[in-house]
């Protein structure tokens, strides 16, 4: 990865786009002279704490699911900023921003579901560390499946990181409204369709690369 590292040129391909990029032209203008990306990349160490911290106090007050939601919502604009500021300020951090924003994507989920697990009865520990298993799975598909075919893909049947965000901020807006019964009652049934999906990504990925390889021994034996 020398002069051609194509990490920063994500192939974004998910149903808000188009909405993300509103955003983008709505906030950019408000970031000051001073904030620039590396700043923008490592709020979201504030946000994951912040995060945690709103899931144990929603523990005795559910209406701390409207700070971890505005958490998520906030990193959301960061997270989209920081590149955004990066290219057209120049700054030349492409290698920075890529390993920093992967990994603080990898430190933020595991906030969001340090978050949750306060909701959770103890039992349910082993689910919510195989939770966390199965979404460093998708992370380490991602940045693999980058490493082979030279196509950075954060999304899946155009369902990507931002329908991911705001898809828990309705979940904590149901919480708040309806209690925490049935995100108890749901979450094995979250984990094991998010294992079921890990699988079936992983099937149909390792035959493609298996068909990359044939294809590259057909050509060396012709």
């Amino acid at each position: 990865m020398g002069e051609h590292f194509t990490g920063g040129q994500k192939h974004l391909d998910h149903f808000l786009r188009g909405y993300e990029k509103k955003l983008i032209a709505a906030f950019l203008p408000l970031v000051p002279s001073w904030m620039g990306t590396v700043t923008l990349t490592l709020l979201t160490f504030l946000w994951s704490a912040l995060i945690v911290l709103s899931g144990y106090l929603s523990v005795k007050n559910i209406n701390w699911l409207w700070g971890f939601s505005a958490c998520i919502f906030v990193q959301h604009i960061t997270d989209m900023l920081d590149g955004e500021i990066g290219r057209r300020r120049n700054t030349g951090l492409i290698k920075w921003g890529f390993y920093m924003d992967h990994f603080l994507d990898y430190v933020f989920t595991c906030a969001i579901i340090a978050g949750y697990s306060f909701l959770l009865p103890p039992a349910y520990f082993p689910l919510v560390l195989l939770c966390l298993g199965v979404c460093g799975g998708f992370m380490v598909h991602i940045l693999m499946d980058f490493s082979i075919t030279g196509d950075f893909k954060i999304s899946f049947n155009r369902v990507g990181v931002a329908e991911a965000r705001y898809f828990l901020i309705v979940l904590n807006t149901a919480l708040i409204v309806f209690g925490t019964g049935l995100f108890v009652a749901f979450f094995p049934f979250i984990v094991l369709i998010s294992c079921v999906a890990l699988a079936v990504i992983v099937c149909k990925s390792q035959k493609t690369y298996a068909l990359l390889d044939k294809n590259v021994l057909k050509q060396k034996s012709e």
